[in-house]
């Protein structure tokens, strides 16, 4: 869980952008972007609509991916794209990179200068411009290996 003071600048960084825009801070907008900014479990949608209807009962799925969307769209969240799983919404702005356990979805952020170091590929530049490089590394989680584990039968 990130700490205060990065919560706390997130929230400051969400109410200038609005203030900027000319965005109306509403209760909907706020709690949303709240749960992104308080968590780095990388939650979907639904998570983020089951806690914020704890606050706003009549919050619809549509209102929460509207919300979603349109934060990314300023910034101030990202989408994590991983292979089929739902979509997942990150509050971490900031560079970084995903372990994603291929057994239970958690996802969780790491930074390396190794992994920011690594060049683009002639190939992939080919292709078209680079905009962002992100490492996802794909593996099992400590919890999981440690619940999958059979016991000796002897």
């Amino acid at each position: 869980m990130p700490s205060a003071d990065v919560i706390e600048s997130r929230m400051d960084a969400f109410h200038e952008m609005c203030k900027r825009r000319g965005l109306r801070i509403t209760p909907q907008r706020t709690e949303v972007f709240r749960e992104v900014a308080r968590t780095d479990e990388h939650p979907h949608a639904d998570v983020i609509l089951r806690r914020v209807r704890r606050r706003i009962p009549n919050i619809s799925l549509d209102t929460v991916y509207r919300i979603l969307y349109r934060l990314e769209d300023e910034g101030l969240i990202s989408r994590v794209r991983v292979s089929s799983d739902r979509l997942r919404f990150d509050g971490n702005t900031g560079r970084h990179h995903h372990f994603v356990c291929s057994r239970c979805g958690m996802i969780r952020d790491f930074t390396s200068k190794d992994a920011d170091r690594v060049r683009v590929p002639d190939e992939v530049r080919a292709w078209g411009k680079v905009q962002e490089r992100h490492l996802h590394v794909l593996g099992v989680c400590r919890r999981c290996t440690n619940t999958t584990r059979s016991p000796n039968v002897s």
